[in-house]
C-alpha cells in the first residue's frame, strides 16, 4: 500500500509540474502575444503617419506639376517675342522654370520613396498580424489544456486512489493502443497504401497510352481494377481485425470460426473450431478480451508455431467460460509459472494475453515442450457480480 501511495503521490507531482510547465509557456506566449501586439500598434501608427505623408506629397506633385506646365508655357511665350522682353526678363523665366522641374523631380521621387516604404510597412504589418494571431489562437489552445488539467489534476488523483493497479492498467491500455496503432499502420501501409500507389501508376500508364493503344489502355484498366478489389478486400481485412462485426451480431463462436476461416484461406492451416454449451451473453469489453486472446493464440501458431494442425475449444458453463487452442508445431520452453524462455523475456504476444486475462479476471494457463507443441488454457468464472463487468466499459454483446 506505500508503494502504490508513492507512486500516486509520484504522480500527483508529475501532473502538477505539467501543469506549472503549461502555464510558464502560457506566460511566454501571452508576452509574445502582447509585445506582438503592441508592435503591430507601432506599425499601424507609423503606417497612417506614412499615409498622411504621401498624401500631402501627391497633393505637391499635382500642384508643381501645375506650375512646372505654366513656367513652360511662359518659358516659351517669352523666349518667343525676343522684341517685347529682354534678356533678363528670359533669363529669370528659364530659371523659374527649371526650379520648378527639379522640384517637381525631387517630389516625384519622395512620392516614389513613400511608395516603397508603404509597401515595407505594410508587409511587416502583415507579418506581425499573422504572428500575432498564431500566438492568440495557440494561448488559446493552452489556456484551455491548464484549465482543463489544474481543474482535474485533484479528480484524477481520487480516481486513482479508488484503483489499487493504476499504474498496470495504463500501462496496458497504453500498451494496447500502441500496439494496435502499429498493427493497423502496418497493415494499411503494406496492403492498401501500396495498392492504391499501385493503381494510381496504372492509372498513369493507361491515361498515356489511351489514344495511341486502347487495348492496351483496356489491360491497364482490369489491372487497375484487380488491385483495386484486392485493396478492398484487404480494407476490409484490417477493418475484420479492428472489431469484427460477428463478434457483435452473432457471439464468440462465430468471430472465431470467421478468423480461424481467414487463417484457413490465407496460410492453409487446419484450424477446428468446438463449442460445448450454450454460449452465454458477455459484457462487450469481457468479450472483446476473450476474443483478441483467442486471435493472439492463432497468431502466434501462424508466425512462430509451424504447425499444421490447432484446435480452439469454447466451453460454457453456468459458472465460467474456458478457452483452449492446442496446436502441433515446434513448441517452446517454458518455465513452472509457464512463462516462455530462451532469452530471458516472455513472449510479447503473450504478454498481450496474460494482461487481458488478468485485466478482466481470468487464468491464463501455457504448456509447451520443444517438438511437441503448444496448450493455450484460458479460464474466466462467469460468477463475479454484475457491477464487476459492467466496470469495464461497454453493455452487453451477443
Amino acid at each position: 500500500m506505500l508503494e502504490w501511495r508513492a507512486d500516486l503521490a509520484f504522480l500527483d507531482d508529475i501532473l502538477r509540474r505539467t501543469v506549472v510547465a503549461i502555464k510558464e509557456s502560457h506566460e511566454q506566449i501571452e508576452i509574445i502575444s502582447n509585445e506582438a501586439r503592441a508592435e503591430a500598434e507601432s506599425i499601424a501608427r507609423e503606417l497612417e503617419q506614412v499615409n498622411r505623408q504621401m498624401q500631402a506629397t501627391i497633393v505637391q506633385v499635382e500642384t508643381a506639376r501645375v506650375q512646372e506646365q505654366l513656367s513652360r508655357q511662359e518659358l516659351v511665350r517669352v523666349s518667343r517675342d525676343f522684341k517685347r522682353y529682354r534678356e533678363e526678363d528670359i533669363l529669370r523665366a528659364y530659371e523659374r522654370a527649371r526650379d520648378v522641374q527639379v522640384q517637381l523631380i525631387l517630389l516625384k521621387e519622395k512620392e516614389k520613396a513613400l511608395w516603397e516604404k508603404r509597401s515595407e510597412i505594410e508587409q511587416r504589418f502583415r507579418g506581425v498580424k499573422r504572428l500575432l494571431e498564431r500566438a492568440e489562437a495557440l494561448s488559446a489552445k493552452v489556456g484551455v489544456a491548464m484549465d482543463y488539467l489544474t481543474g482535474n489534476v485533484k479528480q484524477m488523483s481520487e480516481v486513482l486512489e479508488s484503483v489499487q493497479e493504476k499504474r498496470e492498467i495504463a500501462v496496458r491500455v497504453i500498451r494496447a493502443q500502441e500496439e494496435e496503432r502499429r498493427r493497423v499502420a502496418r497493415d494499411l501501409h503494406d496492403g492498401l497504401a501500396q495498392q492504391l500507389a499501385g493503381a494510381i501508376l496504372e492509372l498513369e500508364v493507361a491515361q498515356r497510352v489511351l489514344e495511341q493503344d486502347a487495348d492496351r489502355a483496356r489491360e491497364e484498366l482490369k489491372n487497375v481494377e484487380q488491385i483495386i478489389r484486392t485493396g478492398l478486400r484487404e480494407a476490409r481485412d484490417v477493418i475484420f481485425n479492428l472489431r469484427p462485426l460477428a463478434l457483435d451480431s452473432l457471439g464468440l463462436k462465430a468471430a472465431i470460426e470467421n478468423l480461424a476461416a481467414q487463417i484457413r484461406e490465407r496460410t492453409g492451416l487446419d484450424v477446428n473450431v468446438s463449442l460445448l454449451g450454450n454460449e452465454t451473453p458477455l459484457d462487450s469489453t469481457v468479450l472483446s478480451c476473450v476474443y483478441r486472446i483467442a486471435q493472439e493464440a492463432l497468431n502466434n501458431v501462424v508466425k512462430h508455431a509451424a504447425a499444421t494442425r490447432v484446435m480452439v475449444r469454447i466451453e460454457f458453463s453456468p459458472s465460467y467460460l474456458f478457452v483452449q487452442v492446442v496446436d502441433n508445431g515446434r513448441g517452446f520452453v517454458v518455465d513452472a509459472k509457464g512463462t516462455a524462455v530462451g532469452d530471458g523475456e516472455e513472449h510479447l504476444g503473450l504478454i498481450g494475453m496474460r494482461e487481458r486475462a488478468d485485466l478482466i479476471g481470468g487464468k491464463l494457463q501455457v504448456k509447451s515442450e520443444p517438438g511437441c507443441g503448444t496448450t493455450i488454457k484460458f479460464c474466466l468464472p462467469l460468477t463475479v457480480p454484475e457491477a464487476a463487468h459492467q466496470g469495464l466499459g461497454g453493455g452487453k454483446g451477443q
